[in-house]
């Protein structure tokens, strides 16, 4: 069964231009880019990760973010990486939601699994 592999890619610190007529920098609370490799086997690792998305906005949708909450509909996808702006106060649990992310999408690979294999065992009913 493939598999959706995930790993956090480390940053460095964030730089902050030195103004001395201005404390713009200091009062403003930035963001952390977090940044994460995704390593998929195939198309269907892929569309997983696609339908898994979609599900956790839809429940984002539904119950709604907190006002600062960053939506997941903010983070960059491509086939390999994910790349999200977030508050550093919510990086924590933007990390999490990435995890819940590849979990969900390794369960659906999983679940077809499973159904295809169920599907090529299953006796198949004698025609006359």
């Amino acid at each position: 069964m493939p598999r959706i592999g995930f790993s956090e890619i480390p940053s460095g610190p964030e730089s902050v231009p030195f103004s001395s007529d201005s404390t713009v920098a200091r009062l403003s609370p930035g963001v952390v880019t977090l940044h994460f490799r995704l390593v998929s086997a195939d198309e269907r690792s892929l569309e997983a990760l696609r339908y898994a998305r979609r599900a956790m906005l839809r429940e984002e949708s539904t119950r709604g973010v907190a006002d600062d909450e960053p939506s997941l509909e903010e983070a960059v996808f491509s086939a390999f990486d994910v790349v999200w702006s977030v508050p550093p106060a919510w990086r924590a649990a933007c990390r999490a939601k990435l995890r819940d992310l590849v979990a969900r999408a390794n369960r659906v690979l999983a679940d077809e699994s499973e159904s295809r294999r169920a599907s090529r065992t299953a006796p198949r009913p004698r025609t006359p």
